[in-house]
């Protein structure tokens, strides 16, 4: 039993001793590496190791800009008095419906004749009156819509007075545009697609213009006015469209208008992220032996879809260039998703 107990005690303190030893050559690696380790083995974080290169690439771009806008309603035409004179007689009522070149009302005046030269039973020259007349003029409607009349029998008006307006039955899809989604407008499509959330299915609207703001006389406190003909506001750079009359629409809903602007098939392209603008002209960057001065090529830009460019000329299929144009890299690195610091 003695040697029993002996040689248990021997085992255990090998254990022991077994197990000091893997924590102190543990402690060793961790907390005290070799001397000896060369200083070029370091890796300089500063130093770069290769520098991202992409190959133009063919294929098909379409530039499609998704805008999100309001479903607003035509401006009201004015209805103008066309002559000076007396309303004598009104041919609709308000509120009525009319159809463009309905007669609203008529105007008239009394005027008189030119004098006449003549002579008298003696010979001798005289002159003759002119005649009293009516003269009249009927005013039409401008437009199809619900009139709404400020004009009673009897009441005068000058050339140019406003006597009513008409409020057309049409609405149109209005949607601001940022400088840079005009430069990717390098053309205006006649139609856009219409989506409205929890509406109907998407449908074309037709008659697409762009309005830009006036470049002077634009009172910037007041508040935006409806333009005429298309019912976008002035306060900046708008996309309209005129739905159609067959789709039932309310003003105020919020929809996303797509404008396809422009489409290129079996075209050179590069990642948005390798050109250096994104209008006519732009650069890219081919790498050279020295990372740090890569070799500036000016190229001629085609059509975007925001994350390819069309590259027209300047540039050969099987040209490297810098997947990031110089400092762009450096930026995107710089940035924190999470508290968006850098970004």
């Amino acid at each position: 039993m003695a040697g029993r107990s002996k040689g248990a005690l021997v085992l255990s303190i090998i254990k022991v001793l077994a197990w000091v030893v893997i924590a102190v050559a543990f402690v060793k690696f961790a907390f005290f590496p070799s001397a000896n380790k060369p200083e070029g083995d370091a890796l300089d974080p500063g130093a770069q190791y290769g520098q991202m290169t992409v190959l133009p690439e063919k294929g098909t771009i379409t530039n499609t800009l998704s805008l999100e806008g309001t479903i607003e309603p035509v401006a009201a035409t004015s209805v103008k008095a066309t002559m000076m004179g007396e309303v004598t007689e009104v041919y609709v009522q308000d509120g009525q419906n009319v159809a463009k070149g309905d007669p609203i009302l008529l105007i008239q005046r009394e005027e008189t004749g030119e004098d006449q030269q003549g002579v008298d039973e003696e010979g001798n020259p005289t002159v003759i009156p002119g005649e009293k007349y009516w003269k009249s003029e009927v005013v039409y409607a401008p437009a199809d819509g619900a009139l709404a009349l400020n004009a009673l029998v009897e009441q005068q008006f000058n050339v140019g007075d406003p006597i009513g307006s008409i409020q057309p039955p049409t609405f149109v899809a209005s949607a601001s545009l940022t400088p840079d989604q005009m430069y990717r407008m390098q053309q205006t499509p006649e139609k856009a697609t219409i989506t409205i959330k929890n509406g109907p299915a998407p449908f074309e609207c037709t008659g697409l213009r762009i309005d830009t703001p006036k470049a002077s006389g634009q009172d910037s406190g007041s508040v935006p006015k409806m333009d005429g003909n298309s019912g976008s506001t002035q306060s900046g750079i708008r996309a309209t469209c005129t739905i159609p009359g067959d789709q039932k629409v309310f003003a105020g809903l919020q929809v996303t208008m797509d404008v396809v602007a422009g489409e290129a098939a079996d075209v050179m392209t590069l990642p948005a992220t390798a050109v250096e603008g994104r209008f006519q002209n732009g650069y890219v960057y081919m790498p050279t032996d020295d990372p740090a001065n890569p070799t500036k090529v000016e190229v001629k830009l085609g059509i975007t879809d925001g994350k390819r460019v069309q590259i027209v000329e300047g540039l050969t299929e099987d040209q490297e260039v810098l997947e990031f144009i110089p400092g762009q890299q450096q930026e995107q690195d710089m940035c924190d998703p999470m508290t968006g610091e850098g970004c």
